[in-house]
């Protein structure tokens, strides 16, 4: 079986897409290990990995502000499943905090496994990470690293300005 993954070049580095017959099923920067299964050729990949590729066009232009490509998540534990579905609420622009999902999920007191569940979102960008930043306003952890994760917040309108003490 060969691996359905194509490559995409942002201005912010490259980003590697997969997907297998339900949708993108991993979408990673270049310095993070794709683990995930292969797949054969198939119509409908390609149908995904191309719509993929072009919805990230638009991301990067500024033209597009919510993704609405199908996603295959294969794998993670119940909570993470639960942080990443609650990551997908958090709208283009915004941020929230670890803290914030925790409570949303139920878990309160589970602040740092929020953390480690982005840190695990196999679908980067599309289930949007680096909304979510401490409570004091640091931009802590990001896979791609916290210049990265502050350009991404830059290019989706100047977030910074949201990075204030008022947050709790």
């Amino acid at each position: 079986m060969t691996d359905r993954q194509i490559e995409f070049h942002s201005k912010f580095g490259t980003i590697y897409i997969c997907a297998n017959e339900n949708g993108v099923s991993y979408l990673g920067w270049e310095d993070q290990e794709y683990d995930g299964p292969h797949y054969e050729d198939d119509e409908r990949i390609a149908k995904y990995l191309n719509e993929a590729h072009d919805q990230l066009e638009e991301y990067f232009a500024g033209s597009r502000k919510k993704f609405s490509i199908p996603l295959s998540i294969n794998k993670g534990t119940v909570f993470q499943k639960q942080v990443w579905a609650q990551l997908l609420n958090i709208p283009y622009g915004e941020v929230t905090t670890y803290s914030d999902i925790a409570q949303k999920v139920g878990s309160p007191k589970a602040v740092q496994a929020v953390g480690s569940a982005n840190a695990k979102n196999p679908i980067c960008l599309i289930i949007p990470c680096h909304r979510v930043i401490a409570k004091s306003g640091e931009l802590s952890g990001y896979v791609a690293g916290a210049d990265i994760k502050e350009a991404l917040l830059n290019h989706e309108g100047g977030t910074r300005t949201l990075f204030d003490n008022s947050m709790s």
